[in-house]
């Protein structure tokens, strides 16, 4: 046992786990995650990633949090932390009733009791108990010891956390269209799940009412927001408006409204033999009456060509809130563009070997349903950090120590924990007090 417990509170190792955490979250920024990313996204960056797909699939860092190893690196690193702050506390708890004057500073000899606790007092040195023994021991700023325990059980709280969080946490994303809705019997756009919990479901039916995107009289963004209605088995309806930035509640869940968002565009493209396919493009949010806004590339199943779409909110480029959108059409062959066209409502046009119709226009936006509890405690251990981190940089601990001698006097013994420079006015004006006192 004791053998484990070394090497797991061992510095290489408990600084490797910490960085080796830190390392994963990082990766999660550049290996796009299933949850936040649209199936476009992913496969464009599988295409110009193809040399690191096999790590990638191995270690499934597509959804990093809920893997195995995931969650197994975070109980080693919760394990240390936690052996850690144990062993802190200990050595804490000996510090803070010792009486060892190996590091400390001799100032003053043979000073009578009164003189050294009167001195103390002074300059706001507690007394310590220390148990047995004759010696005595002031401390200014006790608590300034308790520092580095914080910031150990800051961390180790916050690690603790995420692995239930990670084992326990479920969520899914939908990208609906307004007047779509869905149901659990219908999957999800993207989903994540725990180890330890089945997938999550809706409660319900949830319906995509409205998506309002809001501008200022220059064309700039305010804010954007979704109507959604939640119908349970009952036939009760609940409405909500879920916007970016601020959370909705729904039955012990939460509710996101992603940066993703824009015009779904209905297109009907007619083939060679008269045969129809009708499509819906989602492509994201023109933020300018300038400036277009993109879709990913997508396939289809009745064509061999990749297509990809880009559109303006307004034809005449004057203005974000148009009903006369521009939508342009590329069809690509192995990346290399073949064809090209654009459309306005009701316009038909060819691309390459299709004839292709604008349909209609709707707005789309994607949600992300969370099931996970857990959260405040992970803030509550930043906390706990930051106030480790501030007591132990804001009010490190100095001692005042009073051996006894044969003669019931005492000598004396100064030093500060750390930032030993930065008290050292301090130590010379209690070594004035002391001289001047037993001249007395």
């Amino acid at each position: 046992m004791n053998k484990f417990k070394q090497f797991i509170t061992a510095r290489s190792i408990s600084l490797g786990l910490i960085l080796m955490l830190a390392g994963v979250m990082y990766i999660s920024t550049l290996v796009p995650q299933q949850i936040d990313s649209t199936p476009g996204t992913m496969e464009a960056w599988r295409s110009g990633h193809a040399s690191w797909l096999w790590l990638v699939d191995v270690l499934q860092l597509h959804s990093i949090y809920g893997q195995p190893w995931f969650a197994a690196t975070i109980l080693c690193a919760a394990l240390s932390l936690g052996v850690s702050s144990y062993d802190q506390l200990v050595v804490t708890r000996r510090k803070l009733h010792s009486t060892a004057t190996s590091s400390a500073e001799e100032i003053a000899v043979a000073l009578s009791r009164h003189l050294l606790e009167s001195v103390a007092h002074t300059n706001r040195y507690r007394s310590i108990k220390i148990g047995s023994g004759d010696n005595l021991k002031f401390i200014k700023n006790p608590w300034g010891y308790f520092g580095v325990i914080l910031l150990h059980v800051g961390m180790t709280l916050v690690i603790l956390v995420s692995l239930y969080v990670s084992l326990t946490g479920r969520q899914g994303a939908l990208m609906l269209v307004e007047g779509e809705q869905r149901d659990g019997r219908q999957p999800w756009n993207a989903h994540q799940h725990g180890l330890m919990v089945a997938p999550l479901q809706l409660p319900g039916a949830m319906r995509l009412d409205r998506v309002r995107v809001h501008f200022d009289d220059k064309n700039r963004q305010q804010e954007v927001s979704s109507d959604i209605s939640f119908t349970d088995q009952s036939g009760r309806t609940e409405s909500l408006i879920a916007s970016i930035n601020r959370i909705q509640h729904y039955r012990g869940l939460r509710i996101y409204h992603a940066a993703q968002y824009g015009d779904a565009f209905t297109v009907t493209f007619t083939d060679r033999e008269g045969n129809s396919h009708v499509e819906r493009i989602m492509v994201q949010q023109a933020m300018d009456p300038a400036k277009s806004g993109y879709s990913e590339d997508f396939s289809v199943t009745w064509s061999p060509f990749l297509f990809d779409a880009k559109y303006f909110a307004d034809a005449d480029r004057k203005s974000m809130l148009s009903t006369n959108p521009e939508l342009f059409l590329r069809m690509l062959d192995g990346g290399r563009e073949t064809a090209r066209t654009s459309l306005t409502r009701g316009v038909t046009a060819n691309l390459g070997e299709y004839r292709v119709k604008f349909d209609r226009v709707e707005k789309w936006s994607k949600l992300i349903i969370v099931d996970i509890t857990g959260i405040s405690a992970i803030f509550a251990g930043f906390a706990i950090i930051m106030l480790g981190g501030l007591i132990h940089y804001m009010a490190p601990p100095r001692e005042l120590i009073g051996i006894r001698q044969r003669d019931g006097n005492y000598n004396i013994y100064w030093k500060a924990v750390y930032f030993r420079d930065f008290f050292v006015e301090e130590r010379d004006q209690m070594i004035t007090t002391f001289n001047e006192g037993s001249l007395v």
